[in-house]
């Protein structure tokens, strides 16, 4: 008889559980109001909504609408060449202004931590410019000697006017005026450079400036506090 009864008591339970599953199954697909709506204005601006993408929504903006309708998603229309030309543009320029402006800030950051005075860029500036000086001077002396080895060559050389000079002699006079010829280019291009540096250090101080007189006047905490 228990054996029986257990019989009965699954039987029962295999019962209520497909009935539970139907009604599931049927619940669902029978109450359409569940279902988001798709909308968009079709070729001639009229409005138009289904609850799947209407065929006139194709290459449109459209919105998604849920059943108690709210947007919740919004989908813009495909861009045309042109557009997404114009947009590449936009973020390509964006994001070098980015760039620009996080390379300021480092650049700012790293005055800021190298100076604490203006008066460091002064020693920094004569510092290079003492540089520069020492290396004009170097090769002014070289210069010097090759000078005086030029006029040893032509002298030399006066032997041979009514012939040709020695192998040896030509190359020797050659190359001791390439030699001239590179030491008053290194002479030029470091005067040169020392109008770059002025104007650097010259730049640096103005944007030192700049930077701690915002510091100096910019409201503290306390001062911005209402009274």
């Amino acid at each position: 008889m228990i054996k029986r009864l257990g019989s009965a008591l699954f039987l029962l339970a295999t019962l209520c559980l497909c009935g539970s599953a139907l009604a599931q199954r049927g619940g669902s697909g029978a109450n359409p109001g569940t279902r988001n709506t798709y909308c968009c204005n079709d070729d001639s601006g009229k409005q138009v909504c289904s609850d799947v993408l209407p065929p006139q929504c194709y290459g449109k903006a459209y919105r998604e609408i849920s059943p108690t309708g709210r947007t919740v998603k919004r989908i813009d229309a495909p861009l045309t060449a042109e557009q997404r030309t114009v947009k590449e543009a936009e973020a390509k320029k964006a994001k070098e202004e980015e760039l620009r402006r996080k390379e300021e800030d480092r650049r700012n950051r790293a005055l800021l931590a190298t100076y604490a005075t203006e008066k460091d860029i002064d020693y920094a500036r004569d510092r290079a410019l003492a540089d520069i000086a020492k290396t004009i001077q170097a090769s002014e002396e070289k210069l010097a000697e090759l000078g005086k080895q030029q006029q040893k060559l032509d002298g030399e050389a006066e032997f041979y006017k009514k012939k040709t000079p020695p192998p040896a002699l030509q190359a020797q006079i050659r190359d001791n005026q390439a030699e001239m010829k590179t030491q008053q280019a290194a002479i030029a291009a470091k005067q040169k450079e020392i109008e770059t540096v002025k104007a650097r250090y010259e730049a640096e101080r103005q944007r030192y400036r700049e930077l701690t007189a915002s510091k100096t006047t910019a409201p503290s905490a306390a001062d911005s506090r209402p009274r």
